[in-house]
């Protein structure tokens, strides 16, 4: 009775090892054919399932000591599509993608290269030894010291070399980069501990918050002490590595998916929220790094740092105007008397001026104002310019207020006819007037030509928003004028551009510059 049994079985496992392999040799045969891989971006990162066929494109791996880490000896090029669709289903549909070429639209998109060396980091290979004349600085961070959205040498630790030896020119500098996507303070006390001090660098530059912040659902100091895993999961673990397996529960997640919409996450941004500030206090629990346990661990960063005979530099690394965690940045470099890089105040100066040149160029910033609001409320008045991008016939606003649409796309139009408070007709300024209360919170997108009701021709994959003041000059409120598929000084809503890290860079070489540890060798 057996005999019929273990049959059945062989031919079960026969046809279960021929499937895997046939998928495991196409997916080999198309990622192969890679030539650069995309980067999507969406609303409130809902890209739902990942298709299997993308696991070894992974730049993370696990780490039992530090959670994760950087893959070793990696070698790629991204496409980023941190840009205006045609319709929100586009950027899904590009992580779908099954093919490896690159949509005609998108051929255009900024690309950028990383390289990892045999350790991880993003860096040439690099001696534990250092030369007697060589100052070696370590960076230490998350995605802005990695470098996201920029090639090699546009990460803020190359332009820091750069700006060092211009500088300098008779010292030798050796720059490391150990930024880890994703890594927070926790992370990197255990990165310094395990790895950088056995590099023996006289300073190390430390940028730390943005992940800290994140409510998560787990501290990551209780995530790093959860006991190995049972064999039992770890049976589970391997038969779910099948990639049949991973193929089948992607397609049947892929028809439960059902992402949100625009108008969904405009609703979102624009509903009720707590007033005041985030009590951290109330989510401990639940949040990465709370802002206590930041401060201890950037100030066990430094002491061990210093323990080691090096100096420390501290870099802010949030775009968040209101982060608890920079006054515990800015107490800290006044305790221990360290300099503090203030990459928020650089970026935000840097934005003005940007804003600022465009209006000079234009000569917008003194035109006669559109009719006042009144008492009543204040006359926003919101500028966009087209940019690079072709408008076939108009942009429009669209948010909650009934005078954004009410959430109905391509319907609030926008002018560049020197009507509805456009200064100037035909200039590629779009402007829109309309009158709020103040102190109202509005949120908003644009879009570009498309259909009245539909979400087509969609802007960047974020919500702008603005609140309106309690009083204007005239009553009337001149907004920034802002760029369609965009941000200033910004590479995607995380992180700044290639032009924002040379910046950041400039100013820690000059914090480097005035160190004891360089003052003394003038």
């Amino acid at each position: 009775m057996l005999k019929p049994v273990a049959a059945g079985a062989l031919a079960t496992l026969i046809v279960v090892g021929a499937a895997e392999l046939a998928v495991r040799l196409v997916y080999f045969a198309r990622n192969a054919m890679v030539r650069y891989v995309p980067l999507p971006y969406s609303l409130g990162d809902d890209y739902g399932p990942i298709p299997p066929w993308l696991d070894p494109f992974h730049i993370l791996v696990q780490d039992d000591d530090l959670l994760w880490r950087n893959a070793r000896n990696v070698d790629r090029t991204y496409v980023d599509i941190f840009s205006p669709v045609a319709r929100e289903s586009d950027r899904v549909a590009l992580l779908r993608r099954f093919s490896p070429s690159l949509p005609a639209q998108f051929a255009g998109n900024p690309r950028w290269r990383i390289a990892l060396n045999s350790r991880g980091d993003r860096n040439e290979e690099i001696s534990e030894t250092v030369a007697p004349s060589t100052i070696r600085i370590a960076c230490i961070g998350d995605s802005w010291t990695f470098g996201m959205n920029v090639n090699q040498d546009d990460t803020y630790p190359r332009r820091l070399a750069a700006h060092l030896n211009e500088a300098r020119p008779a010292q030798k500098f050796d720059i490391v980069n150990f930024g880890v996507l994703g890594y927070s303070s926790f992370q990197g006390l255990a990165l310094l501990k395990e790895r950088v001090l056995a590099f023996h660098p006289a300073i190390v530059v430390v940028g730390f918050a943005m992940n800290d912040s994140e409510v998560s659902g787990a501290r990551d100091k209780d995530v790093e002490a959860m006991p190995a895993k049972t064999k039992l999961v770890r049976g589970k673990d391997a038969a779910e590595s099948l990639e049949t397996y991973k193929l089948l529960k992607y397609l049947a997640l892929t028809v439960k998916f059902h992402p949100r919409t625009v108008a969904d996450y405009l609703k979102e941004e624009n509903g009720p929220h707590e007033s005041g500030p985030v009590n951290y206090d109330e989510l401990e629990q639940w949040t990465r790094v709370s802002p206590r346990d930041y401060d201890a661990n950037i100030r066990e960063i430094i002491r061990l740092t210093r323990a080691g005979g090096a100096a420390a530099v501290l870099l802010d690394n949030e775009l968040w105007a209101d982060s608890p965690y920079r006054p515990v940045l800015r107490k800290i470099s006044s305790d221990l008397d360290v300099p503090l890089v203030d990459s928020y105040q650089i970026l935000e100066d840097a934005r003005k001026e940007i804003e600022q040149e465009l209006e000079r160029q234009l000569d917008l910033a003194s035109r006669p104002a559109v009719p006042s609001g009144g008492k009543a409320g204040i006359t926003v008045v919101f500028r966009v310019s087209s940019g690079s991008y072709r408008v076939p016939d108009k942009l429009s606003i669209v948010g909650t207020d009934p005078q954004l649409g009410a959430l109905k796309p391509n319907v609030a139009a926008m002018h560049d006819d020197g009507k509805n408070g456009d200064q100037r007709a035909g200039d590629g300024i779009w402007s829109y007037a309309a009158t709020f209360k103040p102190g109202a919170k509005l949120s908003y997108v644009y879009t570009n030509s498309g259909r009245p009701g539909q979400w087509e021709g969609l802007d960047l994959p974020l919500i702008r928003s603005i609140q309106v003041p309690a009083h204007a000059d005239g009553d009337t409120l001149y907004l920034p004028i802002e760029t369609f598929g965009r941000i200033y000084m910004q590479a995607d809503n995380w992180h700044t551009d290639r032009t924002g890290y040379d910046l950041i860079a400039r100013a820690a070489a000059d914090a480097i510059d005035r160190l004891p540890t360089l003052a003394s060798k003038k």
